[in-house]
């Protein structure tokens, strides 16, 4: 209703404007001007001030009819090429077209030399008032530094001797332009500490909801809780918190804040597969440690989704849209998603800021504590995936991430690595050394590793990882460190690795191929001498 508001109170004086201007007649000049106008406005629409107008309007002025300037630059600026609604490019072009059409009505009817020379001495003042006011929205910043470039370049059509004004007129432009980036330098430091100030103010707010929810009785009333602070930390309507249930195979959904019961309860009696969470854990998504999925990215089947607004919020590419998603995990402390939170219609209208899914990212640790500790979520969220001597992966989880990353259909690496003589070893030494070799071992894969690497225990002696977005060259080389790292352990006697790679998807498109391939580049990696890796 307020921008409908404006649009009418715009309306009037571009009326009244065009009738002093009357710029009805379009000539062939004028039609090659606002294809001009519209390629200039298109290519620098993230720059859309005042001044990139001058870039039209000033050479209109000077080949073309002074008349035509307001109707040629607000055309372009709002027949620019992106995507913005018909409404927004209305106001745009009142906009420009008022400020515009005000200034070239008002000069062009100041004949007298004298109040030309009055405007023009006009220009330093026009540029402190724009510095000055520069909180205006609703108007353009520089629309008075705008003002008196016009009516310098209208002097210098009644008087083109006056070489001095065209020098004028250029240096102040200069100057003018020197100001805006200085100001937005500016103002990026000012958003950079507000931005620091307020993260310290949620952090601070955030500690003191963690004491209070850990009084709570209920883990019901505790997740709540936490749901509700969530959205008072980060601005977020709606928030949603899920657990990935292994056993029944479906994605239960435990708590809940900013949408009715009705829609919770529908929602829980429709629980998807865990398979469903995956499809957005896709590294393309990925923002912190959190995964933001754009609308139209992937479909969402309605059954399991809650749409909660009927359309953005604001006509702006950064505005949240009904069908955007941020799936915040949440995680053990061996980094196993358990969980996730969701959340929906932000206060600002905008996609998330990094400081807030920072916030929410702190807030699903806190989540994880209280399903650890409940007796309902236990079993649930602390399910043996690890092996308990090594800490890695068993057997079976990593082929089930396995699984999921061959549906990703990212480009990985799967690697074999097979101690080599444990059997000697633990004759010799006994089998309580063989273990804490293993669990050497296991800390160098473990903490020797990128962070979106998995490595797992894959059988008595063998250990199994899995690359994530590396080449075939990046794969030899993480796993040739490795390696290296092995052969450095302080031990009774030499310890070394063989191991054998296989890329996905050139040596298999399924688990049992990959493993396969893997295996048997091991095996010749043993035959060939141990200690060394191969690919074949």
């Amino acid at each position: 209703m307020e921008e409908l508001k404006k649009t009418l109170l715009l309306i009037v004086p571009a009326t009244l404007l065009t009738y002093f201007l009357r710029p009805f007649s379009l000539t062939t000049l004028d039609l090659a001007f606002l294809l001009y106008s519209i390629a200039v406005f298109s290519i620098r629409r993230s720059d859309r001030t005042a001044s990139l107008g001058l870039f039209v309007a000033l050479p209109h002025a000077l080949f073309g009819s002074e008349s035509l300037v307001p109707l040629i630059v607000a055309l372009g600026a709002s027949m620019r090429m992106d995507k913005t609604a018909f409404r927004k490019r209305l106001s745009e072009f009142l906009k420009y077209y008022c400020v515009y059409a005000l200034t070239v009505v008002f000069f062009v009817r100041a004949t007298d030399p004298v109040w030309k020379s009055l405007l023009l001495s006009f220009l330093p003042f026009s540029l402190m008032f724009s510095i000055q006011f520069n909180k205006c929205k609703w108007f353009f910043v520089e629309d008075a530094v705008f003002v008196s470039c016009l009516a310098c370049l209208h002097i210098i059509g009644q008087y083109a001797q006056s070489w001095w004004i065209l020098i004028a007129f250029a240096l102040n432009f200069v100057v003018y332009r020197w100001l805006l980036h200085y100001k937005m330098k500016t103002k990026e430091l000012s958003n950079f500490e507000s931005n620091y100030r307020d993260f310290r103010k949620k952090l601070a707010k955030l500690v003191e909801m963690v004491d209070s929810t850990s009084q709570s009785s209920s883990i019901y009333e505790s997740l709540n809780k936490l749901a509700e602070a969530i959205s008072d930390l980060t601005g977020f309507k709606h928030v949603l918190i899920n657990v990935l249930n292994r056993d029944l195979g479906v994605i239960q959904r435990v708590a809940y804040h900013g949408m009715s019961e009705e829609e919770f309860t529908r929602l829980r009696q429709n629980p998807p597969p865990i398979e469903y969470v995956l499809r957005f854990t896709q590294e393309r998504f990925r923002i912190s440690n959190s995964f933001f999925i754009p609308e139209g990215a992937i479909e969402l089947p309605a059954e399991y989704v809650a749409i909660l607004l009927n359309g953005p919020m604001e006509d702006e590419p950064e505005a949240w849209r009904p069908n955007d998603m941020l799936i915040v995990p949440i995680r053990s402390p061996m980094n196993e998603m358990v969980g996730y939170i969701s959340v929906d219609a932000p206060q600002s209208g905008k996609r998330p800021r990094l400081e807030d899914i920072q916030i929410i990212e702190l807030v699903a640790d806190q989540v994880y504590k209280l399903l650890e500790r409940s007796q309902l979520y236990h079993d649930i969220v602390t399910r043996v995936s690890y092996d308990p001597h090594t800490l890695l992966l068993t057997h079976s989880a990593f082929l089930g991430v396995l699984e999921a990353e061959i549906e990703r259909g990212n480009r990985f690496a799967v690697v074999i690595l097979d101690v080599d003589d444990l059997s000697s070893i633990n004759a010799r030494f006994g089998h309580e050394a063989g273990d804490q070799l293993l669990e050497k071992i296991s800390d160098i894969l473990r903490n020797r590793t990128r962070k979106t690497d998995v490595a797992a225990r894959f059988g008595g002696e063998e250990f199994a990882l899995l690359l994530r977005n590396v080449t075939k060259s990046k794969a030899i080389e993480i796993t040739d460190r490795l390696l290296e790292e092995v052969r450095r352990i302080e031990f009774n006697v030499r310890v070394s690795l063989s191991a054998g790679i296989a890329m996905f998807p050139e040596h298999g498109r399924t688990t049992q191929e990959l493993i396969k391939i893997a295996t048997q580049a091991l095996q010749i990696a043993k035959m060939s001498g141990k200690d060394r890796l191969m690919i074949l």
